[in-house]
């Protein structure tokens, strides 16, 4: 029999499936647009686990499906998304996974105040879900992750804004037994206050709380942030963001019979840095902050990021996703967890018709642990991509 936690996660996830299907039915369906979406393709990757010591190679095929769809007027907006996918391997039958994911985006306005909910319920596996933190995907194992999101902003005058959000997460993982997979759940809260000294330019700070709860495990963590901002229109189609500050973090963990507390500092940022193309974009990031993971800690993780995508004509496009990861123990303590990761994807797209694209991409990752040595993988994906043209949702219900 599923126990009082287990029962109440599915009541979370059961009402927020609910809600979602119900809102366009309340809200009126020749209201509403709708955007489905299909994908269908093969790929190869000679270390399907990014195993140093056994690697291991495997073709397979993806298949995806994705509906979007919303609503927005003077006053208020909502959008929804569904996505369900599955992959197989040849090879590596045991690493089969089927995923899915469901999203509510909403907000309204009211005189100086707008109101802000987003949810998401999303299935998916430790081969994709753990890359920002403990890059574990030596196993498939099914994931839950259960969030909600609240906010409220008000305008103080034309110049000045305050913001406040609240983020809740819960994250449970199946069939792990003895495997170092532990469920967690994730709070977060912040305050914001915005200027704007001119058209151009925007300062802000945040204090912002969080709060980690490894229950399985008894590890608990709390942080709080200080931090400042500045947004700066630097051209026409040139933007620079930043946030930077300090935290304080204090952690409870059980030791031989004890409860051992620690408390440490270290620095916050987020970086950004953008272009704008006529055909095309740039995007360039770096950022610091304590994330959860399934080790049963927080993660102090800096993380780069560039995107590049540029259309060369009207049928041919070009884009490069870079993302790079570094993970280490909050108090700077040397842990056989210490992890670097980089993943480089380049994508060339030629369109078929307007509905139909095909994509053929090469995806290279390499990994390395203190306590293991480095690991590569090298993969190609060749994608057929069919995407609909948005239209009113009351002309699929006549």
């Amino acid at each position: 029999m599923p126990d009082r936690a287990e029962c109440f996660r599915c009541g979370r996830a059961n009402a927020l499936l609910l809600a979602v299907v119900l809102i366009p039915a309340w809200a009126g369906a020749s209201q509403w647009y709708i955007e489905p979406s299909a994908s269908l393709g093969g790929f190869y990757d000679d270390n399907v686990r990014l195993s140093t010591d056994d690697p291991q190679s495997s073709s397979g095929a993806q298949a995806q499906a994705k509906m979007e769809s919303g609503r927005r007027t003077e006053v208020s907006e909502i959008g929804i998304g569904a996505r369900i996918s599955g992959t197989r391997y040849a090879d590596l039958s045991e690493f089969d996974e089927t995923a899915g994911s469901l999203g509510l985006v909403s907000a309204y306005r009211l005189d100086r105040n707008r109101f802000g909910l987003n949810a998401n319920v999303d299935y998916d596996s430790t081969l994709t879900s753990e890359i920002q933190t403990t890059g574990f995907v030596q196993v498939n194992k099914p994931r839950i992750s259960l969030a909600i999101n609240p906010s409220w902003s008000y305008s103080l005058s034309p110049r000045a804004t305050l913001d406040a959000q609240v983020k809740y997460q819960d994250v449970s993982y199946e069939d792990v037994q003895f495997i170092p997979l532990y469920d967690y759940t994730f709070a977060t809260a912040a305050l914001t206050s915005a200027y704007a000294l001119s058209e151009r330019t925007t300062v802000s700070g945040r204090l912002s709380y969080d709060q980690y709860d490894a229950p399985k495990v008894d590890t608990r963590s709390n942080s709080v942030g200080l931090e400042v901002g500045l947004n700066h229109l630097l051209s026409e189609t040139w933007t620079f963001s930043s946030f930077a500050g300090i935290r304080h973090a204090s952690s409870e963990t059980p030791t031989n019979g004890e409860i051992d507390e620690t408390e440490n500092n270290g620095p916050l940022f987020q970086v950004s840095l953008s272009k704008r193309f006529e055909t095309g974009s740039l995007s360039m990031s770096a950022s610091r902050s304590l994330l959860p993971s399934s080790n049963g800690t927080l993660l102090d993780t800096t993380g780069l990021a560039l995107a590049f995508n540029r259309q060369f004509s009207s049928l041919w496009a070009f884009q490069i996703d870079v993302q790079g990861y570094r993970n280490r123990n909050p108090g700077g303590e040397i842990s056989e967890n210490d992890r670097d990761y980089i993943a480089l994807e380049p994508r060339l797209e030629r369109r078929l018709s307007d509905s139909l694209r095909l994509g053929l991409s090469y995806r290279y990752r390499w990994q390395t642990y203190e306590s293991h040595g480095d690991a590569v993988s090298n993969a190609v994906f060749l994608t057929l991509n069919y995407i609909l043209p948005r239209e009113p949702l009351g002309q699929w219900l006549r």
